[in-house]
């Protein structure tokens, strides 16, 4: 036997649904091309009538039945709020309602839930629309995608949590260099308004796209030095000489990230590296960092000019960073003298040869068999769809083929 309450909510929407129809129906004979660009534009519309119980929606354009996955029947007749789900805040819905009711506009994040279940954040637009007589008969609604954003801003937040915990488990220099990282965002938050307000005098879409994304790779590489820095203090507080160096392995390939993002963030337009000028910069760090003799240790760079996006960037320099670390820490014991070669060569059908060579003692098999460091090398050359292969031939050669 069907339930009284239900049935009623029933006839409620179905007469929200005729309702709607109706003002579809008067939508598509006044509105005309107007309907039909709403119709054709690729960002989610939907239009409600506040006259009508619930605030009904009485138009969606194809990009909004996109968006959440639902046929023009199924949204017709419905409060925009039943896209809502058991991780949507019920403040949000509060909050629109209230600045509505104010006859006042505004933009607020959300998350909503498409028919399949998936889980979007939605950036939601709510304005009033008038007739002549000051009446609101309409609000529109559009909206915007940024659940990519959301997941890297969640990812970022994971990542800040964690270091916090490991920061109040520490020492008290740890504690002060949490404050100094407090204060770091406190800056980068001041400098976000900066940037904020010259963006609203902005009115290309493309140069506001790279503002963002130079941003995020300047959030990137502070997040990675700061945890880089954390590492080392760590390092110098520990006794064992395998902790120490694990902990210092672990900055250095920090390092390498947070160079990458700054090279990203500093470059002008597309988003890529120049990686000749870029490994030559990277060999010379590391040899400052082992204060090694130049006298003792010469370490060449021969790349051909070529220029690539941070896919493809990261996984090289990691490698890079890993061999030539390797080398300089082992292959050359008690001041002898030799030299370390980093080539980066273009081969047949679009492929890449990076060899890394030193004429060093050479590396044990036992020693091969346990280094993370050359575990790490295949894992980043899998990365990037090659292989590596690593010699004992009058020193140690490793060689990485992929595709550029």
């Amino acid at each position: 036997m069907t339930d009284p309450s239900q049935q009623k909510q029933h006839q409620n929407r179905g007469s929200a649904q005729r309702a709607a129809q109706d003002k579809i129906e008067r939508l598509g004979r006044v509105g005309g091309p107007f309907v039909a660009a709403v119709e054709a534009t690729r960002m989610p519309m939907v239009v409600t009538d506040p006259t009508i119980v619930n605030n009904p929606i009485i138009y969606a354009n194809a990009a909004f039945l996109e968006m959440c996955g639902y046929d023009r029947e199924e949204v017709l007749g419905q409060n925009y709020h039943f896209l809502g789900g058991e991780n949507t805040d019920p403040e949000v819905a509060r909050m629109i309602d209230t600045a509505l009711g104010a006859r006042q506009n505004i933009n607020i994040e959300v998350q909503f839930y498409t028919k399949d279940g998936r889980a979007i954040w939605v950036a939601q637009q709510v304005s009033t629309v008038t007739d002549d007589q000051d009446r609101v008969v309409q609000h529109f609604s559009s909206f915007i995608d940024i659940t990519h954003r959301k997941q890297a801003e969640d990812r970022l937040q994971r990542m800040t949590e964690d270091l916090e915990r490991r920061v109040h488990a520490r020492t008290k220099k740890l504690e002060e260099a949490n404050e100094r990282l407090k204060e770091e965002v406190e800056r980068r938050a001041a400098l976000e308004s900066v940037l904020r307000a010259a963006l609203e005098d902005k009115q290309e879409a493309v140069r506001e796209k790279e503002f963002m994304i130079k941003e995020v790779n300047h959030r990137i590489k502070n997040t990675l030095q700061a945890a880089q820095s954390l590492l080392l203090i760590q390092s110098n507080q520990e006794d064992s000489g395998c902790v120490k160096d694990a902990l210092q392995d672990a900055g250095q390939r920090l390092a390498r990230l947070a160079e990458v993002h700054e090279l990203l963030y500093q470059t002008e337009g597309y988003q890529t590296i120049d990686v000749s000028n870029y490994l030559e910069t990277l060999c010379r760090g590391l040899l400052t960092s082992f204060r090694r003799d130049p006298d003792q240790v010469t370490l060449d760079v021969d790349a051909a000019e070529t220029v690539w996006g941070p896919d493809l960037v990261l996984p090289l320099a990691l490698i890079v960073n890993e061999v030539v670390s390797n080398a300089l820490k082992y292959a050359f014991p008690q001041g002898r003298r030799g030299r370390i070669c980093v080539e980066l060569r273009c081969a047949p059908q679009n492929m890449y040869h990076l060899t890394i060579r030193d004429d060093g003692v050479g590396m044990p098999a036992k020693r091969r068999e346990n280094s993370l460091g050359l575990k790490l090398v295949d894992m980043f050359a899998e990365q990037i769809g090659g292989s590596a292969i690593i010699k004992n031939e009058g020193g140690t050669i490793v060689t990485v083929i992929f595709p550029a």
